[in-house]
């Protein structure tokens, strides 16, 4: 026998307006009153309003088992709705999110909440997810006391996927604002962001900042030779090897064209010599691109902070004309 539809013990309560009501002539607000003490009285209406509510509707006895659901509620989880009488609620959300309802539920059955709502998912029987408006209310029974729950539940997963979707392509945009579209490096602009915050907090431990600025030897004839397809192959395998080449916590930023940077943080001075060694290595070994077997070099400027107190500028500028010196006295081409 399926259970009684309307527990003896529930009380139907409509709920105060938030808002005065109208002024109203004494018939009509009599014919008012009797109107909504004969829907209040009515099963009739109870049974439309809670068999065709477009949202999800379900009463559960204290244990949070179902004794009735309508056709809505069990439309979301993929499952006739005598089919969840007798199941507790919770096992129809995912499994990772029970035990935040555990303790929801916790605070309405010892009184510290009366009603809830969250965000939930859940997980119909052919293994789809769907997020919905959770809501758990308590209903008093005739003598006070928590009697029983009515729990609501509205399809959002749409509007979570429209959200996602536009965090995603926030995350997107901001990414690509400040990283180098042909090699994915940081750009300038990410660059100087942290190099101001490098050294700001150089300034305060007196830890040391090291900047390379390095220049390719010999891209131009490359591109020039080749066409900016190669070039640009050229760029990305040279990013490639930088980055291979420095720790996890350093940056390799490219400035634009051939040029390239390398934020050094913690550094000393023996540490950068010897990291601008490696990068000439890994820059000139061979690059092989198809038949073509391409060759570049790089010249490299190093300049050291001191204790944060160098402006981030600054401290470009002198790695950079650092870079120039050792390019003129080798003679090297561009």
């Amino acid at each position: 026998m399926s259970p009684d539809p309307y527990p003896p013990d529930v009380v139907v309560r409509l709920p105060a307006a938030d808002v005065p009501a109208p002024a109203v002539s004494p018939d009509r607000a009599d014919a008012a009153r009797a109107t909504m003490a004969a829907l209040a009285g009515s099963a009739d209406v109870f049974e439309t309003f809670f068999d065709q509510a477009q949202i999800g509707l379900g009463l559960a006895d204290l244990s949070t088992r179902y004794v009735r659901v309508n056709a809505t509620y069990a439309e979301l989880v993929g499952r006739a709705p005598e089919d969840l009488v007798g199941v507790p609620f919770a096992t129809l959300l995912l499994p990772e999110d029970r035990p935040v309802d555990d303790s929801r539920i916790s605070l309405l059955l010892h009184g510290a909440e009366h009603s809830l709502q969250s965000e939930q998912r859940y997980v119909t029987d052919d293994g789809r997810v769907r997020w919905v408006l959770h809501g758990v209310t308590v209903v008093a029974g005739q003598d006070g006391r928590a009697g029983w729950f009515a729990v609501s539940a509205q399809d959002i997963t749409e509007r979570r996927r429209a959200e996602q979707d536009l965090r995603d392509l926030t995350a997107e945009l901001s990414e690509r604002a400040v990283r180098d579209p042909l090699t994915g490096l940081a750009n300038r602009t990410l660059l100087e962001e942290r190099l101001r915050a490098v050294l700001a907090r150089d300034a305060r431990s007196g830890d040391t900042t090291g900047v390379l600025f390095l220049d390719l030897d010999a891209f131009k004839a490359v591109n020039d030779t080749h066409g900016h397809l190669v070039g640009d192959a050229v760029l990305r395998a040279v990013a490639a090897r930088l980055t291979t080449a420095v720790r996890p916590g350093d940056t390799v930023a490219r400035l634009g064209g051939d040029e390239f940077v390398v934020l050094v943080e913690g550094a000393t001075a023996e540490g950068v010599a010897a990291l601008a060694d490696r990068l000439r290595v890994a820059v000139s070994a061979p690059i092989l691109l198809g038949d073509l077997d391409l060759h570049v070099g790089v010249s490299v400027g190093l300049a050291l902070s001191q204790g944060g107190a160098t402006e981030p500028a600054t401290l470009l500028g002198r790695a950079d004309r650092g870079m120039y010196d050792e390019k003129r006295s080798a003679r090297r081409p561009d």
